[in-house]
């Protein structure tokens, strides 16, 4: 990580939070976790896909789209981190 990352998770975090209305912080929290495992579960289906693991079906996906989905997963990762590191800087219970 860079030193600009932290501010480059907190402007996406902040950003992300611009769609949720007035949501819930705790139901905006539950949202942003369960996204990191549909996005971790679409890089397995992409390995699968790579790998021809798929009964019936052949090569469906390439790496890149592995890559794409781990990095996917990361960020939202990453930015479910920063939720909750913002949360605490603000002094709401997390």
């Amino acid at each position: 990580m860079t030193d600009a990352t932290p501010a480059l998770l907190a402007y996406l975090s902040r950003w992300l939070d611009e769609s949720q209305g007035d949501r819930d912080a705790e139901a905006v929290l539950w949202g942003r976790v369960a996204k990191v495992g549909e996005e971790a579960g679409e890089a397995i289906a992409a390995l699968i896909g790579a790998t021809e693991q798929g009964p019936r079906r052949s090569i469906t996906h390439s790496y890149d789209d592995v890559v794409d989905g781990l990095f996917d997963a990361a960020l939202t990762a990453m930015t479910a981190v920063e939720q909750i590191a913002g949360a605490e800087r603000a002094g709401a219970p997390t």
